[in-house]
């Protein structure tokens, strides 16, 4: 079943309906649904007799290039068979045959992981950019390049430097399904359930699928996730392995983090890393889309903060960091009972702590976005200190508005003392000693207590579950 992505394939459908050669770079991480994207848009939205769909495997430069010359054979001559020894003699020879296939009419070339290729051959970029400058510009190709290796990408066609930079007419970095999109593909889970199921997978496609719709949470673990054969097992490793030198050293700062470290020097003291190293390890994991930094959003000048804390962005490796490398020796000799009790005991605090609170923000912010706000929110995220925790803090600087929110993801009633709290440390955490226009919100699982709801409706706070939640993300996908 094929979900979302419908700013992506409107942006595909655009640059084929452009009277003028078009290159797209695609990007993004492993199993997030690069090919999904482009076979579905062939199906639905594009001819096919004119569309080529290639890729590429992690084999010699050798077979690489005969694969391509076979596939593009075919293509050009489907009647005619194509000896398994067929191979143009170089990269610059297969794409002049491109260049004349798009040479009157449009032909859209998708060339699916060719950082593969580029890996194998580090001049293709080179190759690639002087062929499109001298021939394939002038045609009418659209080209199609996607890869999963955000460095080869980087080096190729996004620095300053690269071979390909300002030769791609778009690009694309291919994100994780928004948790709107789970209503579609988990339809008979309770939304409670698929926050859960978000919580694991971050919105992986790949990871979507192992779970089934009409068993609970508990009973997935045990049978699709924290299993040997699972690929979520292996998906860490092969990430970083695929992206960095030393993956050691990133996986000892990523662990540090998944274990409750924050702060520079208690990441650095908990990986055994020192501070110099680390923080260009860091740097690279920010790079990267694993993690980032943040400052409390109360703080007018962020990048001159000390308060600042690393953090996940990547939700799967979370999990994986906390739940599952602890105990692969466990998992891969069929030993689950541990796993699943670990999970069985602290799953509703880890997602009360981590992704309730992050899809609180994203709604708000999508909320803002729509003007559908009390006020134009210019930054969401949250406020901590020595004393005073918020978890959702949206602010204007300039009209000098606030909101503050406190997120609720356990199972009983909400009470009134709940409110009260938030209250008085909302005074606490103001900027500045201007006077400041304050708005309250109350993000909870479960129901108000009679007492609660009076005190919201004393203090005009707006009480938001998490079904309206999903519902309102339901129409961002």
């Amino acid at each position: 079943m094929f979900v979302g992505r419908t700013s992506e394939l409107t942006l595909l459908t655009k640059l084929d309906q452009r009277q003028s050669a078009q290159f797209l770079i695609m990007y993004g991480r492993r199993r997030i649904g690069k090919t999904a994207l482009l076979q579905h848009w062939i199906n639905t939205q594009a001819d096919q007799t004119r569309c080529l769909y290639w890729m590429a495997t992690q084999t010699s430069t050798v077979n690489q290039l005969r694969e391509f010359s076979q596939a593009l054979f075919r293509h050009r001559d489907p009647q005619s068979p194509v000896s398994p020894t067929f191979s143009y003699e170089s990269w610059e020879d297969a794409f002049r045959v491109v260049a004349q296939l798009a040479a009157e009419q449009r032909f859209v070339l998708m060339l699916d992981e060719f950082t593969y290729v580029m890996q194998a051959n580090p001049a293709l970029p080179s190759i690639i950019q002087r062929i499109w400058d001298h021939q394939l510009k002038q045609s009418n190709l659209f080209l199609i390049l996607t890869g999963s290796l955000a460095g080869i990408i980087q080096r190729s066609a996004l620095d300053y430097q690269a071979p390909l930079y300002g030769r791609a007419t778009a690009k694309l970095k291919l994100q994780p399904l928004s948790f709107g999109a789970l209503t579609a593909l988990l339809p008979t889970m309770t939304a409670e359930q698929r926050v859960a199921v978000y919580a694991v997978t971050g919105g992986i496609p790949a990871y979507i699928e192992l779970f089934d719709s009409d068993l609970n949470i508990i009973t997935n673990l045990r049978e699709h996730i924290v299993t040997p054969l699972n690929v979520m097992l292996n998906d860490a490793v092969f990430l970083l392995r695929e992206q960095v030198d030393e993956p050691r050293n990133y996986m000892a700062l990523l662990t540090a983090i998944a274990n409750g470290a924050y702060k520079l020097a208690d990441i650095t003291d908990a990986a055994g890393l020192n501070p110099s190293n680390a923080n260009k390890y860091l740097t690279v994991l920010r790079e990267l889309g694993y993690i980032k930094r943040i400052v409390p959003v109360t703080v007018r000048h962020p990048e001159r903060s000390r308060n600042g804390r690393y953090v996940f962005t990547d939700p799967y490796l979370r999990f994986y960091f906390r739940f599952l490398r602890p105990y692969l020796s466990d998992i891969e000799r069929g030993r689950l009972n541990r796993v699943i009790n670990l999970l069985h005991d602290h799953l509703i605090d880890f997602i009360g702590a981590h992704t309730f609170e992050e899809l609180c923000r994203d709604w708000l912010n999508e909320q803002a976005d729509r003007a559908l706000t009390p006020f134009l929110i210019d930054r969401v995220g949250s406020h901590w200190g020595k004393k005073v925790q918020i978890d959702i803090v949206g602010i204007n600087w300039r009209t000098k508005q606030i909101l503050l929110g406190e997120c609720k993801w356990g199972r009983k009633p909400i009470e009134r003392g709940v409110i009260d709290k938030l209250v008085v440390q909302g005074q606490k955490v103001l900027p500045s000693k201007d006077a400041w226009d304050v708005h309250y919100m109350i993000f909870a699982r479960a129901p108000l207590t009679t007492a609660a709801q009076q005190k919201a409706a004393a203090i005009n706070a707006t009480v938001v579950d998490i079904g309206q939640i999903e519902a309102d993300m339901m129409g961002y996908i």
